[in-house]
C-alpha cells in the first residue's frame, strides 16, 4: 500500500513538474515575444524621432542659410549704396568746384547775368528783380547789373549789395521779396546730381 502510494505521489510530482516546465516555457516565450515587440516599437519610435530631428535640423540649417544669404545681400546692397552716395557726394562737390572756377573766365560777369536772366524766367511778371552775389563777387555787382540790362532789357534787375552766403552764382528774388530763386553754384550742382547719377551709376 505504501509502495502504491509512493508511486502515485511520484507520478503526481512528475506531472506537476512537467506542467510547471510547460508553464515556464510558455512564460519565457511570451516574455520573449513581448520583448521583441517592445524592442521593435522602441526602435520604430526612435527612428521616427531621429527623422523628426533630422528634418528640424535641416529646416533650421536652411533657415540660417537663407538669413545669411539675405544678410549678405543686404550688406552688399548697403555697401553699393554707400559707395554710390559717396561717389555722388564727391561728384557734386567736384562740380561745385568747377562752377566756382568759372570766376577765372573773362566772361564771368556775363555768366552771372545769365543766371539772373534764367531766374527771371521762373519769376515772370515780377515787376523787377533784385539779385545778391557772394562776398567774393560783390565788387562785380554793378557790372552784372549792367549786363542784365543787356540780356533782359524789359526787366529791371537791381543789385543788392548785401552778400549772399554762397560760394558763387546768385540769389534772385522779386522786389517785394515774396518769391525767390537760388541760382548759386551749390544749388546748381545739386540740381545736376540727377544727370550725374544717370551717367555715373551705370559705370559702377
Amino acid at each position: 500500500m505504501s509502495d502504491e502510494r509512493n508511486e502515485k505521489l511520484n507520478g503526481l510530482r512528475e506531472l506537476l513538474l512537467l506542467q510547471a516546465e510547460q508553464e515556464r516555457m510558455g512564460l519565457l516565450e511570451k516574455a520573449r515575444r513581448e520583448a521583441e515587440n517592445l524592442a521593435r516599437e522602441q526602435g520604430e519610435r526612435i527612428a521616427r524621432e531621429e527623422e523628426l530631428v533630422l528634418r528640424e535640423a535641416a529646416s533650421r540649417a536652411e533657415s540660417i542659410r537663407r538669413r545669411q544669404v539675405m544678410s549678405a545681400e543686404r550688406e552688399k546692397t548697403a555697401d553699393a549704396r554707400r559707395l554710390q552716395n559717396r561717389l555722388m557726394t564727391e561728384a557734386v562737390s567736384m562740380l561745385e568746384e568747377e562752377f566756382t572756377r568759372l570766376r577765372e573766365r573773362e566772361d564771368y560777369v556775363r555768366i552771372l547775368a545769365a543766371l539772373v536772366a534764367e531766374a527771371e524766367a521762373a519769376l515772370p511778371e515780377s515787376g523787377g528783380l533784385r539779385f545778391r552775389l557772394s562776398g567774393t563777387d560783390t565788387a562785380l555787382g554793378e557790372a552784372v547789373e549792367q549786363a542784365c540790362g543787356e540780356l533782359i532789357p524789359d526787366v529791371e534787375a537791381t543789385f543788392d549789395p548785401d552778400p549772399a552766403p554762397i560760394l558763387g552764382g546768385t540769389w534772385v528774388s522779386t522786389k517785394d521779396g515774396r518769391r525767390f530763386v537760388a541760382a548759386d553754384w551749390r544749388n546748381r550742382a545739386h540740381e545736376a546730381s540727377g544727370d550725374l547719377a544717370g551717367r555715373l551709376l551705370p559705370m559702377l
